[in-house]
């Protein structure tokens, strides 16, 4: 059996290429959707000369059975547009697809696909037909009219080609009645149209981008017209707008109608956000998961993100700038080059610009011992500035056809910003990142790509406390003309939908000026640094919230501690770790939640990637290789290749040797933190690193079981006992449990910690190891004798023991932390006073006897500890006096 199919709710271009595809190839049916645009429905009613179509149900699709030899899809090649109607996909043994959508990347694997840059599907196939010398009827010349007249607007619409006419022609020579064409696809209004226009041109407001009007309006209405793209058209005539989207709401369900008069507005481009399509001046969508109110706000989002404003060279220079000062020494410029890793600098001169230079030069320079000459001797004197109100497109021809690789921004004469290829190249990622990704299955799951605008995001993810602090905190920024961003592991857990609320905001120019401000408005308590212009702002809630000035830092040696200099939010965030970590979202008000990813963070959570940013990033600072193991086993990603060799690197120079000792402590603290930290210790070992605490590590089966029974004791203990614990604690104890008390002390040593934590870690971990000892000893032990070896170790060190000691004791430990350590004598001070015994150090005497007796049984209540005390009183008082006798 031979079937043709189009998508949802086909127009009159989707069913009369349809029906021109059954002509062409003698199809049997044409299936389409039960549900029809208005006037495609009153057509197929009105008019009736035979057309094999059926308007199945998903329940009849479902129960097809019949052998597809041939399944031809017309007017679409996305899965989704073709709603129930894919399942014949499965069940065909050949599919051919026609369609005109041009922004659209297929996702339905065919045998032959004919895709043109056309006006109308329709046109494709009538080509072939005429080709062919296929006979048309009129009536059926006048359906195929329809179609190419709809979708070009009359042959009006910019998509408009000569192959459409010449189809239209064709059809003409075969009767096609315009009369009849103008009757379903151009008519006038009913009155239920009127009103819907009506409620449309009320509610409409206006978005003016790059000098675009564009109208966004909505309405609702009890019944579903077919035909809103109707009025669409009617109203992009009417008030003359650059694009019309209507929004309409209709039952359970938002139906988005979208017209453009503009090259600059893609119209399926936009609507693909709503799992919509169409082509670049016209397309549609209907929702069901959000509300009219929820989709107008989108949409706007949507609208502003992917119309391309025009770009100025403010909106992409860096600043501060680097640069040499006329008159300097080639070796000191080569010495800036090679601290910040520039390729090329400006030369000034009081201020203003007046050369370049060029790394390559310099390196030749020194080459030919040249190495005390000014740079103005070799400087590149022939070379375009620009200011700040320059557009893009203009810094594009200075570099492109004047091969410049550096364009100075000036004001006045004075340097205030540089623009070099690599800004135009990140600007042209981020124009290619705006497009649809229907290929990247990976990217659609993780909601990734869709916009480089992630308002929605910050939005719906973020409690409504954060989300204002935001915003709060972009306008004050505004007010105070500085630019402010939040970065780091915020901005990636948002991405990937994981909870995090510590907010770090990074500043251009001076963080602190911002920092109380905020603080001012909100009665905070504001700490500041002044070295490094950052600040700490303390709310009544005792929010925390840190505010760091851009900067940028570099390395006079490995692992040592970082020079740091202000800088741009693009060096600040070339600094970190890895390039998940890399990326900021601006919060000033006309830009919020504007996603800056200059290095590939969203691309490697996709991949699932750890990668650093450059080849230094180890021997600048080791412990970023525990950083990378940490967040591998957090998110379940891969160490990527090229960082794997760099760390291996790493090691093989024993750098992590050289991770100063609180750091080593603290990264080690954060990884045992983690949910996975097995993993992760699995991956130290392995990579060789555990050596660098204490060559004698090892990791086998024994310490691996101590480790299970500690997770199954915290288990047990967060249900039984209210007493707070530090997993991390007892889990470094354990990954060192083997180790006598000596070489221990050495790894508390190698962590540099405070005195005092030291001298309680090597106390509780020998106490802990001789109680554990002690009781694999004993054949039998009396709940007294349970009681006083616990007696004084905290929590973390009884469960350290109870885990060496595992499930062969158990019970004995679960009895003292449910039981034993709670039991005391009823009686107190006061009830030996009322004895007659005189207050002294015998009470303490008497009550640890009591407490013994009671542990284990001999006395049982209140009465017969009184009676008790009176007898161990007296045996104390005659052995007393027999000593001093």
């Amino acid at each position: 059996m031979k079937i043709v199919i189009t998508h949802h709710n086909p127009d009159f271009d989707a069913f009369s290429s349809a029906y021109a595809a059954m002509k062409l190839y003698s199809c049997d049916k044409i299936f389409i959707s039960n549900t029809l645009e208005g006037n495609v429905g009153r057509f197929l009613e009105e008019n009736d000369f035979g057309i094999p179509y059926i308007k199945a149900t998903e329940k009849f699709i479902d129960e097809f059975k019949e052998n597809i030899e041939l399944l031809i899809i017309t007017d679409c090649k996305i899965k989704n547009r073709l709603k129930y109607l894919s399942k014949l996909i499965d069940k065909s043994d050949k599919i051919i697809i026609f369609d005109h959508h041009q922004t659209d990347n297929i996702d339905i694997a065919t045998d032959e696909l004919y895709l043109e840059k056309i006006g109308a599907s329709t046109s494709i196939i009538v080509k072939r037909l005429k080709k062919n010398g296929v006979y048309l009827s009129k009536e059926e010349a006048t359906l195929l009219m329809m179609g190419i007249y709809e979708d070009t607007g009359f042959l009006s619409f910019n998509t408009t080609t000569p192959d459409d006419l010449l189809a239209a022609a064709y059809l003409l020579e075969h009767g096609a009645d315009l009369n009849l064409v103008s009757e379903y696809v151009k008519r006038e209004l009913s009155k239920e149209q009127v009103l819907l226009l009506n409620e449309l041109i009320i509610n409409t407001t206006v978005l003016i981008i790059d000098k675009l009007f564009i109208g966004i309006t909505h309405a609702n209405t009890d019944e579903f017209f077919g035909d809103i793209a109707f009025l669409a058209h009617k109203l992009i005539e009417m008030e003359n707008f650059d694009a019309i989207f209507l929004l309409v709401r209709t039952g359970d369900r938002v139906v988005i109608v979208g017209r453009s008069k503009s090259d600059k507005i893609d119209i399926s481009r936009i609507l693909y956000y709503f799992g919509g399509g169409g082509h670049p001046y016209a397309g549609s969508a209907i929702v069901k998961d959000i509300t009219l109110n929820e989709a107008i706000p989108k949409l706007k989002n949507i609208v502003n993100e992917q119309i391309y404003p025009m770009k100025y060279a403010r909106d992409l220079m860096t600043s501060p700038v680097k640069y040499v000062s006329t008159g300097e020494k080639i070796a000191d410029a080569f010495d800036l080059f090679m601290k910040y890793n520039l390729n090329v600098m400006p030369v000034v001169k009081n201020g203003k610009t007046i050369g370049l230079i060029l790394r390559r030069d310099i390196l030749h320079s020194m080459k030919h011992e040249l190495q005390n000459e000014p740079v103005d001797s070799i400087m590149q004197i022939e070379f375009d500035t620009a200011s700040p109100d320059t557009p893009i497109d203009e810094i594009k021809d200075i570099m492109l056809l004047k091969n410049q690789k550096m364009v100075p921004i000036e004001i006045n004469d004075t340097l205030v910003g540089v623009i070099t290829r690599t800004d135009l190249l990140r600007l042209m990622r981020e124009e290619i990142v705006k497009m649809p990704r229907f290929v990247n299955e990976k990217a659609e799951v993780a909601g990734l790509f869709k916009s480089r605008n992630v308002a929605d995001l910050l939005k719906d993810r973020l409690p409504e406390y954060y989300y204002n602090l935001l915003k709060q905190i972009g306008a004050i920024a505004d007010e105070l003309d500085l630019n402010a961003y939040v970065v780091g592991g915020f901005v990636r857990d948002l991405l990937m939908k994981y909870e995090n609320f510590d907010v770090d905001i990074v500043v251009e120019l001076d963080a602190t000026i911002l920092a109380q401000e905020f603080a001012r408005r909100n009665n905070g308590r504001v700490a500041i640094h002044d070295k490094f212009k950052t600040a700490v702002v303390i709310l009544p809630d005792r929010n925390k919230l840190d505010f760091a000035t851009a900067r940028t830092e570099y390395y006079n040696m490995p692992a040592s501690a970082p020079e740091v200099e202000i800088s741009s939010i693009k060096n600040d965030l070339f600094r970190r770790d890895f390039t998940i970590n890399a990326m900021a979202i601006k919060i000033n008000e006309k830009t919020f939640g504007l996603l800056l990813d200059f290095y590939g963070g969203q691309r490697d959570i996709i991949d699932k990637k750890i990668r650093v940013l450059h080849n230094l990033s180890f021997i600048d600072d080791p412990s970023r290789g525990l950083r990378a193991i940490r967040f591998a086993v957090r998110y379940n990603f891969e160490i990527g290749p090229h960082t794997n060799k760099l760390l291996k690197n790493a090691i093989n120079l024993k750098l992590f040797d050289k991770i100063p000792g609180n750091r080593l402590f603290l990264e080690t603290k954060y990884i045992l933190s983690e949910s996975n930290y097995l993993d992760a210790i699995k991956m130290m070992t392995n990579y060789g690193i555990m050596k660098f605490y204490i060559d004698k590590f090892k990791l086998d089966d024994l310490k691996l079981r101590i480790f299970e029974n500690f997770e199954r004791y915290l288990i047990w203990h967060s249900v039984q006992c209210n007493t707070k614990v530090e997993p991390y604690i007892v889990r470094l104890l354990i990954l060192f449990s083997d180790l006598k008390n000596n070489d221990f002390q050495k790894i508390c040593d190698r962590f540099e910690l405070s005195r005092e934590t030291k001298k309680k870690l090597l106390e509780g971990y020998g106490k802990s190891k001789h109680i554990a000892n002690k009781i694999k000893k004993s054949s039998h032990l009396k709940r007294s004798d349970i009681y006083y070896l616990f007696e004084g170790l905290n929590e973390e060190f009884l469960l350290f023991t109870a885990s060496i000691l595992g499930y062969k004791y158990e019970q004995i430990i679960r009895d003292y932390i449910t039981e034993i350590r709670w039991i005391k004598p009823e009686i107190d001070g006061n009830d030996l006073r009322k004895l007659g015994i005189p207050p002294s150090q015998i009470y303490q005497k008497i009550f640890k006897q009591l407490t013994i007796l009671k542990l284990d049984g001999i006395i049982n209540s209140k009465d017969e500890e009184l009676k008790k005390a009176i007898e161990i009183y007296e045996e104390l008082k005659n052995a007393e006096e027999k000593n001093l006798h």
